[in-house]
This record gives C-alpha cells, structure tokens and sequence, in this order.
C-alpha cells in the first residue's frame, strides 16, 4: 500500500491541515491527558496565544518522559499509528511530545525519517503492521489519523487493532482515531476522478465505491532528469466503518468512549477519543 506513490505523498496530499490536526490533539489532550500531556498542550496554547514559538517553549520545560512506565501520570510519550511520511509526527514532536511513528510502508518511513532528520528531531520509527504492533513500552496517548482505521479492510480487523493497541496504551491513557462513513465514500465516488498538477507532475486518482469497499487507482507522472515523465501506478482500498459499530467495538474491547463526533465541517468523517481502562 503506498509503495509506489510514497515519494509523491507529501505533494499531492497538500490538503491534509496538520495544524487542525494538532489542535484537535492538544485540546484533547488539555481535556482528557495524564499531567503531562496536559502541561505540555497547555504551554503550546499559551505560546501559540502570545505569538512565540511554541516548540521552543515546550521543550524548554516539558516534563520528563517516563521510562517504561516509571511515571505514567508525567508521561508525554506519544505514538503516531499510520504516521506515512511522517509530516504530523515530526511537527508533534517540534512541540516537545516524545514521539514514536508506526506504519506498514518503509518507503513512507524513509520519507519521514528525513523530514526527522531535517527538522533535528528525535522520533523513533517502527515499520509494522498497525494489527501486530509490537513496540517498546506503553504510551500516555495512541493517534491513528487521516483514516488509517480504514485501510484495515479485514473482517473484524478493527476488534484486532483495538486489542493489540490496548498492549501499548498506559491504563488511563488515550485512544484518538478518526474514520469515514459510507456517507463519505458515496460522497467521493460520485466525483470519480481527482486530478491534482504539481508543475513537474501529475497526479491522477480514480473512485469506485463497489460493495462496502472504496477503490482508489492512483497514477503518477513525474519529471526524470532526461527531460522524459516517468509513470507510478497504485492502488489503495478502504472500507467504511461507522459510529454506533466503533462504539461498541471500543466498549467491547475495554475501553470507555469519551467522545465521538463528526470532524469540524467535513460530512462523513469522524473522529473519536477513548479511555484504556
């Protein structure tokens, strides 16, 4: 998934608002958090209010991490599942949170390990499978967003997640997802073709909604260096999920849902934050 159009990501996915997104974290974090996600979030908002940098502050006086667990209620490590080239980690992690990125996609990981590397930030990047992640302790907050949950088109794959996740999620700490509807997908569909030009490539992209599945061909055509355009092709699927089955799916497998609700003003998609008991 993603192999073939990783390089072409971060172009042609110009869309994706990653400060709306770091704010919808944080403010979950200001309401739900351990003491340490909660001072941090809070720094951020301050600095953000008065102008500063707010990277700069928050790593000036965050809290100390915890180590493997030592002081959960301190703890600001947080995991990035389906973090693809990495653009929201890296940014979480210029804001003082002790980050770690998961996804299935090394060559999405090699993207995201250069933006690291570039911005001087110190993420730890696991290449797994979001249904058998296996990392190296547990986390204050978990986050799967830009419908990662989505992507799991298995039976009962979500049910998977959920337990495997609860494994790496400190007792008391956070779930926070996102999803789309078969609203959405219908939605999409019915477009058909998306078409995106970034001056020295095009980016093409077909809908077909068929049977609960959404199918996504994506074709690519980039500038080489002999002046000729070189041509990627993909496919990604997805599968619509819905409030009242993710609902339970959380309660079923331990966790207390503290809120689920449509995502600002886009019909379709939602987002969710739960509690590991």
């Amino acid at each position: 998934m993603y192999e073939n159009f990783a390089g072409f990501y971060n172009k042609y996915t110009s869309d994706v608002n990653c400060g709306q997104l770091m704010d919808l974290l944080e403010e979950r974090f200001r309401l739900f958090g351990n003491e340490g996600l909660k001072a941090l979030a809070k720094r951020s908002k301050r600095s953000k209010a008065k102008g500063g940098d707010a990277s700069k502050t928050a790593k000036a006086s965050k809290p100390d991490a915890s180590e493997n667990g030592a002081d959960i209620e301190k703890s600001t490590l947080v995991i990035d599942v389906g973090c693809g080239t990495g653009k929201l980690t890296v940014k979480m992690a210029e804001k003082g949170y002790d980050m770690t990125g998961l996804d299935i996609s090394p060559e999405m990981l090699e993207i995201a390990s250069e933006l690291g590397y570039e911005k001087n930030v110190n993420v730890l990047w696991l290449c797994q499978d979001m249904r058998e992640m296996d990392t190296f302790g547990s986390y204050a907050a978990m986050y799967c967003l830009e419908d990662g949950v989505n992507h799991m088109t298995g039976e009962g794959d979500l049910g998977v997640f959920l337990e495997r996740a609860k494994n790496f999620i400190d007792r008391d700490g956070l779930l926070i997802f996102d999803f789309l509807t078969d609203d959405y997908f219908k939605a999409a569909a019915s477009k058909g073709v998306f078409f995106e030009d970034g001056g020295d490539g095009t980016c093409i992209w077909t809908a077909e909604y068929e049977n609960a599945k959404m199918t996504y061909d994506i074709i690519c055509y980039s500038l080489e260096e002999d002046g000729l355009y070189g041509r990627t092709d993909d496919t990604v699927e997805e599968i619509p999920l819905e409030p009242a089955f993710v609902k339970q799916t959380l309660q079923e497998k331990g966790y207390e849902v503290l809120e689920l609700r449509e995502f600002y003003d886009t019909r379709g998609r939602f987002y969710v934050t739960a509690r590991r008991k």
